[in-house]
This record gives structure tokens, sequence and C-alpha cells, in this order.
């Protein structure tokens, strides 16, 4: 007779592969959701660079992550928070006339997701309207930029 008590074993086949699709989505939602996100400054920002060279700003969406970051090179940056409209009209723009990329939650390890400014400000436009279409209200709570008025040229 079986043991109906017997716990199963825990299927071999769970999903723990690192997929950055989700995780880039996952860090707009949550960027849009509070309303900043989180880089680190000392007589200029933080940068780090791509596996092929290029210049990337580094940023995080808590700070929390940041600060497993601050040692070595970066020891005497400090945590800024970089409101999401900051984000939009400054440092996109910038980022995009210096030809330096995204890159999302750097770990200790290196990992990251790269992204270009471009395909930043263009998800996060979309991502904007469809909050908007479904809370305009957040839109003057939060003091975030009008969807139609974010400009991708």
């Amino acid at each position: 007779m079986r043991n109906p008590y017997q716990r199963k074993a825990a299927s071999k086949t769970q999903n723990t592969t690192f997929n950055p699709q989700d995780i880039y989505k996952q860090f707009i939602e949550h960027l849009v959701g509070q309303g900043n996100l989180i880089a680190l400054y000392q007589d200029g920002w933080a940068l780090c660079a791509t596996p092929t060279g290029q210049k990337a700003f580094a940023v995080w969406r808590n700070k929390s992550l940041a600060k497993l970051l601050i040692k070595d090179n970066w020891a005497k940056y400090e945590i800024q928070e970089i409101s999401l409209k900051d984000f939009i009209e400054k440092v996109i723009p910038f980022l995009r006339q210096e030809n330096t990329a995204l890159s999302l939650d750097l770990t200790p390890e290196g990992q990251n997701i790269l992204v270009a400014p471009e395909k930043m400000l263009l998800d996060l436009k979309n991502y904007l309207y469809q909050v908007y279409t479904q809370r305009p209200e957040v839109f003057k709570e939060m003091d975030f930029p009008l969807p139609r008025n974010i400009r991708l040229n």
C-alpha cells in the first residue's frame, strides 16, 4: 500500500533559467511603479563597459542592489535617485548623444541587461501609454511625462 503522506519529489524540470526579456519587462514596470531608479554618483555617474568595450550607464531598480556595487573602483560613490521624468527628459537624450548603453541591475558577478537608450525610451513610452489608458490619474499624482509628449527623435 502507498503512503498517502509521502511528499512528492520536486520536479526536475523547474524553470530556473535567466530570461533577460522578462527581467527587462519587470524593470520597466518597477521603474514606472515607483517613479524613479537608482544610480551611483561621485563627481560623475558610475559607468561600466559592455563586452564590446562600449560605455554603459549603470542603473538599478532599488537601493539594495546598488549598495552591493559600492566597493573597489566605486567605493566612494553614493546612491542617487533619478526621477522617471528626469530619466526620460534628460538622461536618455544625453546617453543617446554620447552613444552610451544602459546597464540594468548590474550584479557584483557582472550579470546585467544591456539596453540601447533608444529601445528603453520606446519601451517606456509604450508602457506609459498602456498605464495612461487604464489609469490617467497616476500621471498627475506621480508627475510623469505624458506619453504623447515623449519624443523619440
